[in-house]
């Protein structure tokens, strides 16, 4: 019970973290990392990976106590 409220913040938490990085591209064009592009679309891959999973997996721990 206490893992799918930890798993569910943490998504919550990267989703809203997510937006607020978006945003702040947006109003910043000129902003950018030091490396090249395909580090960073990984980055943001691994990121997305992470919060999809940690949604998946506080949503299956419900069912399962249910």
């Amino acid at each position: 019970m206490k893992f799918k409220r930890i798993f569910l913040a943490i998504s919550i938490i990267m989703f809203i973290v997510a937006i607020g990085f978006v945003i702040y591209a947006l109003n910043n064009p000129q902003a950018s990392f030091p490396w090249n592009n395909t580090i960073t679309y990984t980055i943001y891959a691994v990121y997305f990976i992470v919060m999809i999973v940690a949604f998946i997996l506080s949503a299956v721990l419900r069912k399962r106590t249910n």
